[in-house]
């Protein structure tokens, strides 16, 4: 059996303010239902940013639950993509296919 690694790679500050930022998005335009939200991130992600995602989506729907929570999603989702530029269309981490929003 292959053991697997008890924490997740590092990565850059931009990409994981990224991820959060597609998260906080994905969770405020489903209305912090869990399902949706898990398909969105599975069709958005893989990999380690997949991990990243669905941990970063189990926190923030426990916030998006509490009263004021929409707006703290909202606000932390804006925040967020003031901090990291967008990506051109060819960046590197954007598959052809994979086009997300910036």
């Amino acid at each position: 059996m292959r053991r697997r690694r008890a924490t997740l790679a590092s990565m850059d500050l931009a990409e994981l303010d990224r991820i959060l930022a597609d998260v906080c998005h994905a969770i405020d335009a489903h209305a912090g239902d869990w399902d949706a939200t898990e398909a969105t991130l599975r069709r958005a992600f893989t990999g380690e940013e997949l991990e990243h995602a669905l941990t970063y989506a189990v926190t923030c729907l426990i916030v998006y639950a509490e009263p004021g929570g929409p707006a703290f999603i909202r606000g932390m989702r804006d925040r967020r993509r003031r901090l990291v530029p967008a990506l051109p269309a060819g960046a590197p981490g954007r598959g052809f296919l994979r086009r997300r929003p910036a």
